[in-house]
Parts: C-alpha cells; structure tokens; sequence
C-alpha cells in the first residue's frame, strides 16, 4: 500500500484542498499532517492558514495570537493564504492580510471604535484587506442596539459583500431578531437605532439598494444601550425622504417599523404637532408621501404613519398597515382603500390593515363604514375579519385579540400575521 508522503505533490495538494474548510476535525487533520514530515508541513500548512480561529485561553490570553503573528513573519507566504480569520475582541486585526476574505469578531470588552477606525484609514492608505468580502461581528460587551457608524465604511472596501451582526438576545415570539445585515442591494436593520447623517451615510454606501428593513427593537428586550447612547433617532418623515432622494428608482421593498418612537397616540406629541400650527401629514412623524417610488412594489409600514391613502406608489402591489387604532380608521380612509386599485395604485393585488384590540367595538365601527359606503364584505365568525368584496384587490381588515390580558400595553409588541381564517358570512 503505498504511503501518503509517496503521493505526487500536485494529487497531495488536491487532497488537502478539501480540508481547508476550517471545521474543528479538519483543522485536527491538517494539524497531525503538519506534524508528520516536512513535505507534508509544507503542503498542509498553507491550508491549515486558510480559515485561522484564534481563542483567548484564560490562562494566556495573547499565547495564540503570538503564535499565529511569529508564524507568519517566518513563513511570510501565509499571510496570502489566509482567507478566514476569527477574533477575540481587538487584538491582531491590523496584521496586513492580502488575502483575507471573511473576518469574524467577538467584541466582549467594548465597542470597537478606534480599532476600526484604524483599520479603515490604514485601508485607504495601503488598501490592507482588498479582498475582505464579509465582516461578522458577535457583539457581547452589551444587549442593546447596535451602532452602525463605524461599520459603514466596510460597504467601500474594493471586494466587499456583506456586514452582519449577532447579540446574544433570545428570540422572543413574533418578535424581529436581534441581528443586523448590509450588503449593496439589501440592507436590513433589526437591531440598531441611528440619527439621520449615519442613515444618510449608509444609503450612500449602498448604490444598488432594492430592499431596505428598519426595525426599532423592543425597549423591554434589552437593558443598556452604551453603543448608540442617546443619539436623536431618524425621524419617519427625514428617513423616507432620504430613501426617495437615494433610490426612488431602485427601491423594490420597504418594510418600516419605529415601533413606541413617534407613536402618535402620545398626547405630548400630538401637542407638539399642534402647537407648531403643522398638519399631521406634514409633520416629522409621519410618512412623506411615497410618490416618487419608481418600482416600489412591496410595503409593511405602520397605519397610523401614512395619513392619506393617496400617497402611496402607483408601483404597488402588495400593502401591509400594522398597529391600526380602529378609531383612526374613518369612513373616508376606508373609503379611499377600497378605491385604492382604481384610483391610485393600479397594480395593486393584497391590502391588510391590522390591529389589536381587546374587544370587537373598532372592526364592528369599521362595518358600520362599509356598511354606509354599500361596499360588499364579508365577516368571519368571530366578527374580527373583515374582506373586502369588489375592490379590485384583496383587501382585508383583521381585529386581532392580544395575547395579553392582563392590562399590560403588549400588544405593540407582537407583529402583524396572518391567522387561519374562520368562516365568512357575506353581509
């Protein structure tokens, strides 16, 4: 039988290319191989190089690290072979790294601001990292929000793909979760709250942007927020107005939530909105209207958010209004959604509105508008589904009941789903 070392160096390298896959087995593979002869060090080194995980034993937390560096001074030709690199916290990152692919970073102590500062003018400088294509960060220093800022400049590296983040916040039911991800079509922001310029930055950092999610996390689902402080959010009006100005022509999928910020059900608000002598449709917090959207085809926005119906693109074609206050939904709102397809949107297929509310009073005000405007709908058994005959589009209006009785304000919390429907009965 013959030995692995009288193998053809040309077949050994094909062998060991499979390996290089940075699994803990395999590294123990390449290690034993390292660990045999010479030849074979030579061989399966570099692919020992290619995905580089680097711990911090408690015992001596930089004994890894100092190997890893006085390897690669030695045997500078594995800097280019190294294609994955994992860190703990800040420490080794600037090593120049031609090759290096994807970097995955464990931030435990603090957010690390100077260090990728650093890195960022070093990479204008030197163009260190000219094939860096994903940047994880696992943020463990805090459970808030992540701050987004010094993250951007990643998006302008040459070979750059994608940005995302993970905290160790566990998921709750029909709750968003805790991470974050950008790349230049696509940028879908669970777990962060920024002020206008970073959202500006970011938007000019992504020149092909189709989808763009902002979601506000829940303030119950974390206890600090060091990171982002006490930075003013973006307010609903600025953030849509500088999504048009953007990528009015681009933009296929929106999906807006600020969750308790700007709620207008807060009467110090509506005072505020008063006192300034603005219309509400004018105002800061509420949505611009979304016009100038060339392509914009699918949208889950907030009810309260979007005052006149009339606003929305002539592009859409599937709407989704969550957190409806029943009250708010007049006769002339109604009226304006069942004409929606004939007078606005020509496009349009699916219409929700949904909302949460302990008993059936607001759906049974809503029939009552139907019922006035002689719109043909149907009722589920339950009285809380109400689907819209006619209209030219699927147009339904859900009641749902919270999950929570017990006087708390849950229901804001819980995202809008679509249940199994009961039976309809026409009215």
């Amino acid at each position: 039988m013959a030995k692995l070392a009288d193998l053809s160096n040309e077949l050994l390298l094909n062998i060991v290319s499979y390996l290089a896959t940075g699994d803990d087995i395999d590294v123990k593979t390449l290690l034993n191989l390292c660990r045999t002869s010479r030849l074979l060090l030579d061989i399966a080194q570099p692919a020992l190089y290619t995905c580089v995980r680097i711990a911090e034993p408690a015992a001596d937390p930089l004994k890894p690290l100092k190997i890893f560096l006085r390897t690669l001074m030695e045997r500078p030709s594995l800097t280019k072979a190294t294609q994955e690199l994992a860190l703990i916290n800040d420490r080794g990152i600037r090593y120049e790294l031609p090759n290096l692919q994807h970097l995955r970073f464990t931030a435990q102590i603090e957010q690390p601001r100077a260090l990728l500062q650093s890195v960022h003018q070093l990479q204008t400088d030197s163009s260190i990292l000219p094939k860096l294509k994903t940047f994880h960060l696992h943020k463990k220093y805090e459970d808030g929000p992540v701050d987004i800022e010094d993250y951007i400049p990643f998006m302008r590296y040459p070979s750059f793909e994608e940005f995302s983040t993970e905290s160790d916040v566990p998921d709750i039911l029909g709750g968003s979760r805790a991470i974050n991800t950008l790349t230049h079509s696509t940028v879908e922001l669970l777990w962060c709250m920024a002020a206008l310029p970073t959202m500006s930055r970011l938007l000019d950092a992504c020149p092909r942007l189709t989808l763009f999610e902002f979601v506000i996390p829940d303030q119950s689902r974390y206890r600090w927020q060091s990171d982002v402080g006490y930075q003013p959010l973006v307010a609903p009006r600025d953030l849509v107005t500088t999504l048009l100005e953007t990528h009015g022509h681009s933009l296929k999928t929106l999906h807006l939530d600020f969750h308790h910020f700007y709620g207008l059900s807060d009467l110090e608000l509506r005072e505020e909105v008063e006192d300034s002598g603005q219309r509400l449709e004018d105002c800061d917090y509420t949505y611009p209207s979304f016009r100038g959207f060339e392509n914009l085809t699918r949208m889950t926005i907030e009810f309260e958010k979007l005052v006149k119906v009339r606003d929305l693109p002539a592009s859409l074609e599937s709407l989704n209004l969550y957190f409806c206050h029943f009250a708010d939904l007049d006769k002339e709102y109604l009226s304006d959604l069942i004409r929606l397809k004939e007078t606005w949107c020509p496009v349009i297929e699916y219409v929700t509105v949904s909302g949460w509310e302990k008993t059936n009073e607001g759906i049974t005000t809503v029939r009552e508008h139907a019922r006035s405007l002689n719109a043909p709908v149907q009722v589920s058994a339950d009285g809380r589904t109400l689907t819209f005959l006619g209209a030219g589009s699927h147009l339904q209006i859900q009641s749902h009941e919270p999950l929570f009785s017990d006087g708390s304000d849950h229901e804001d919390d819980m995202e809008m789903n679509e249940e199994e429907e009961e039976p309809l009965a026409l009215e």
